[in-house]
């Protein structure tokens, strides 16, 4: 079993339990340098926002358990404020114990659909990684060209399209007074339109 980072080493045969994601700092990711590639990773399926819920139980049950997880902008009390949900969400990376330990009681709890290559994990991995290490800016779902609603403040209702945007003010075009304006707003003021 490969060293899991702040774990110290183990010894051959010794099973650990270990998490490769879980409650995330504001910060930083909780995903270990390595994996261990000795056993096979399965895909599992859990209950809708439930994935915390399945990793906890398996990792009880002395599982390796992985659940990616990326950091998103979402509005919160008028506020856009990161925070670290699924990237996949009901799905969740399970590896047993041991060569010895079974699958079959996460089979009977949790969907079990395939063994996942070690590549695709990898790249799975790095991919969290990237995401993670984003800025909330890189994050914001203004994008000039995007369509835009003012959903609070005196232009509340009014559409327009993202001009510019930098991390707290949002550069839109506005059709005001019968002619285009360019209007500098927070960016908690306005909503996308899908």
């Amino acid at each position: 079993m490969s060293e899991v980072p702040g774990s110290g080493s183990r010894h051959a045969g010794e099973t650990a339990r270990r998490s490769f994601a879980g409650p995330l700092p504001p910060h930083a990711p909780a995903v270990p340098d390595e994996f261990a590639w000795n056993l096979p990773w399965y895909v599992a399926y859990a209950k809708a926002r439930q994935e915390h819920v399945a990793k906890e139980n398996l990792l009880r049950q002395g599982y390796s358990v992985y659940l990616p997880q990326m950091k998103v902008l979402r509005r919160i009390r008028g506020h856009h404020q990161p925070r670290w949900e699924p990237l996949f969400p009901r799905y969740l990376f399970v590896q047993p114990g041991s060569a010895e330990h079974s699958i079959a009681p996460v089979r009977s709890t949790i969907g079990i659909p395939a063994v996942i290559r070690p590549e695709t994990l990898r790249g799975i991995r790095e991919l969290e990684l990237r995401q993670s290490a984003a800025t909330d800016e890189e994050l914001s779902p203004f994008r000039p060209g995007e369509r835009i609603r003012v959903a609070e403040g005196p232009l509340s209702g009014l559409e327009g399209l993202v001009s510019s945007a930098s991390q707290q003010r949002i550069i839109v075009l506005m059709q005001l007074l019968g002619r285009d304006t360019r209007v500098s707003m927070n960016c908690d003021q306005l909503l996308v339109l899908n």
